[in-house]
């Protein structure tokens, strides 16, 4: 079922997409085979009689397929396994909260987030720049996640009591919010339609916008912004600068 799974998502290459059998050139077929554990591992068998040659369903997958030090797959776990962590992975779970849940090793929870991160990484890369239009823009800002309490009632801190007065049985008779400030960072974000950006920054001034804002955007792209002093130069850039004024 997982490797179906896979297969209908193009991880994974079914029999139709895979490569012949190197030995006798015929068409490898879906098959299963028993683990020394007792598990079932789908791979490919030549159907041909006398040839017989099988072949990793891993092969041709540059995520799923694992190489020792003598080129032979062997990843140590199944295909389950792997998708589980990955699934973690998504839902952003703690190392060690993946490691007491699965009962893996810190070393391969570690090498299995590292791997997911490096695609991410060379995904963000292959994509395209934005290209805005003047019915579809680029909308371009920057915030700051900073603590702020509604209505501007006070600061938001990290904690509502001090480590004093944390026992439960203590009762707290005054309205002081004890703790260090929350102070977030600032984060610039770019939209083009569906395609939403999003970079962590430590300042938002011009040396720290403007290089993010060339590498993203297609010159000649129509971009929307604030007033910000930052955004001042993206015409004589080459870009088509609208502003609007809060």
């Amino acid at each position: 079922m997982c490797h179906g799974f896979l297969v209908e998502k193009g991880l994974l290459k079914s029999a139709e997409d895979n490569a012949p059998c190197h030995k006798c050139d015929t068409e490898m077929q879906v098959k299963r085979r028993k683990c020394r554990n007792g598990e079932w591992m789908p791979i490919f068998r030549c159907p041909k009689r006398g040839c017989q040659t099988t072949r990793s369903a891993r092969a041709g997958s540059r995520f799923f397929h694992f190489t020792d030090l003598n080129q032979r797959c062997n990843s140590g776990l199944t295909l389950c396994e792997n998708v589980e962590l990955v699934f973690m992975f998504v839902l952003e779970l703690p190392a060690q909260m993946v490691m007491a849940r699965t009962g893996r090793s810190k070393e391969c929870v570690t090498d299995w987030f590292n791997m997911c991160r490096e695609l991410c990484t060379a995904v963000l890369k292959t994509k395209r720049k934005m290209v805005g239009n003047a019915q579809n823009p680029i909308q371009i800002d920057e915030a700051r996640f900073a603590g702020r309490r509604k209505y501007n009632r006070g600061r938001l801190l990290a904690g509502d009591a001090p480590p004093s007065l944390r026992d439960i049985n203590f009762k707290v008779i005054n309205n002081r919010k004890h703790g260090a400030r929350v102070d977030g960072p600032w984060v610039f974000g770019l939209k083009n339609g569906n395609d939403c950006r999003y970079f962590y920054v430590h300042r938002r001034d011009r040396e720290t916008l403007l290089p993010i804002i060339e590498r993203e955007c297609e010159v000649g792209s129509e971009i929307h912004s604030d007033k910000w002093a930052a955004y001042r130069c993206l015409t004589s850039r080459g870009f088509v600068h609208k502003t609007v004024n809060h």
